[in-house]
């Protein structure tokens, strides 16, 4: 890609950078969406600290394909103030809608065995 860019064009300032990993985010979070089309999925969440210290869960898409395979799909990655069940419910119904996947469609769940997830 940078063959034919000019010679003091690196593309390395952090903005640069971050633009280019939102555009290549988007693209893998489309193709998703396309392989999901109107599907029933699973999530699976984990919720785990990053190395500043923010509360950070991690969504993992699980779906059955076109071609009838059992596909698990890293989705996003997102901050929490903390690790409630409303803040993950809220923070979940967020990303799935700004990604336009129907909630409705969420036919299981799983977490990483997070005491405050459970009964």
């Amino acid at each position: 890609m940078l063959e034919n860019a000019p010679y003091n064009s690196k593309y390395t300032s952090h903005k640069i950078q971050k633009e280019l990993l939102n555009i290549l985010s988007s693209k893998v979070k489309n193709h998703i969406r396309e392989e999901i089309r109107d599907s029933k999925f699973c999530i699976v969440v984990n919720e785990s600290r990053d190395e500043s210290k923010k509360d950070q869960i991690a969504l993992v898409l699980r779906f059955v394909d076109k071609n009838d395979f059992v596909q698990d799909r890293f989705f996003y990655i997102v901050h929490v103030k903390d690790s409630t069940t409303l803040t993950l419910k809220n923070e979940l119904c967020v990303v799935l809608s700004r990604n336009n996947l129907n909630v409705s469609n969420i036919h299981g769940q799983g977490y990483d065995g997070a005491s405050n997830m459970r009964g």
